[in-house]
């Protein structure tokens, strides 16, 4: 029998070590990429530069449904609005306490948006929150008080600031604010239901700089406003059953029209836009989401991807749902108006 050399099985036993080690190195290396680009970037992993795209379906899952600190504790919600990374979740509640809830991730309660002391006094305090929105630039929160008539400004854990001053010629025409949304530059853009009714529009500063007004076709009750990267504006005309799309500068540039075709519009209510440029619109009769690519630059309607949710109570089903809001890791948050919770759906 002839042995193999004790020299050459060291060999091989080191060089296998040494081959185990650079692999462990490698994936720990990967490790730490993956870690840094999501505590950096709060993005999926298939963003990251290196990673070939992977394609995402049109449409999102259902994840989970959030109801507050117990089941039945959010009372009719209608507006939402969540932080980048999720943490926070702000929740306008038209019933029950009419406040603002702020919940974590999981759906516990951590705090409130309370509003200044109201002129007058009655059911919910003097107070109905409706729409609630988060300033990119500084974290803070928006909400639009219907009994009140005002925008209140909070700190991100619900500290009252200030109320939101539209100015001597936003005011002496009329407010009425409903509808808000921002732009990646931090300015407001707030549907006031004033008549004639239009899109205000406010700089990071605060101050008043335009107002959109559709040159034919007045709104009637628009509830949603949405901007997206090119600072485009998705307004939901609610009461005519239709979204419309209008430049910078207040030109409408084309929409959705009302009807009884795939991807048409009945009661439109909330609106969002995604870091991938989709567009979700809450169409409530219809007890679902609609969802569509932005605007594209020779477009006149923005091209339709799909829809989710059905009609009824069970996980995934929608009655009467009013608010759409989205974060930064491709999750999408809906007011399940009548079935007193928030739907979180997820890509």
């Amino acid at each position: 029998t002839v042995m193999a050399p004790a020299g050459g099985i060291g060999t091989r036993r080191r060089r296998r070590r040494i081959f185990l080690l650079v692999l462990l190195l490698l994936l720990l290396g990967l490790v730490a990429l993956f870690a840094g680009w999501y505590f950096v970037t709060r993005k999926p992993i298939s963003e990251i530069p290196i990673i070939p795209p992977v394609t995402q379906p049109e449409t999102p899952s259902y994840a989970t449904s959030l109801y507050g600190a117990t089941i039945g504790d959010l009372r009719s919600p209608t507006g939402v609005a969540s932080t980048p990374d999720g943490s926070k979740v702000y929740v306008a509640q038209s019933g029950g306490d009419r406040t603002v809830l702020i919940l974590d991730a999981q759906g516990q309660e951590i705090g409130a948006l309370t509003p200044p002391a109201p002129a007058s006094t009655g059911a919910g305090g003097g107070h109905i929150p409706v729409y609630v929105a988060v300033n990119p630039t500084t974290g803070d929160v928006y909400a639009s008080d219907r009994l009140s008539g005002d925008v209140y400004i909070y700190s991100p854990e619900g500290v009252y600031r200030r109320t939101l001053d539209p100015g001597t010629e936003v005011r002496d025409a009329g407010w009425i604010p409903l509808g808000l949304g921002f732009g990646k530059d931090g300015s407001l853009y707030v549907t006031n239901l004033a008549s004639p009714v239009t899109v205000e529009v406010f700089g990071p500063d605060g101050k008043h700089v335009r107002t959109i007004t559709p040159t034919k076709d007045a709104f009637n009750f628009p509830n949603g406003v949405a901007v997206d990267a090119n600072n485009n504006v998705y307004v939901t005309d609610s009461n005519n059953g239709r979204m419309r799309v209008f430049s910078p500068d207040g030109r409408e540039l084309g929409g959705i029209p009302r009807g009884a075709r795939e991807g048409d519009l009945g009661l439109p209510r909330g609106v969002a836009i995604d870091d991938a440029g989709r567009v979700f619109v809450v169409d409530t009769m219809a007890h679902g989401v609609n969802v569509y690519k932005v605007l594209g630059p020779d477009d006149r309607k923005p091209a339709y991807l799909g829809r989710f949710g059905v009609q009824g109570s069970v996980d995934g089903a929608f009655q009467f749902p009013n608010g759409i809001s989205v974060d930064a890791r491709g999750r999408v948050y809906v007011t399940d108006m009548a079935n007193n919770r928030i739907q979180v759906w997820s890509y």
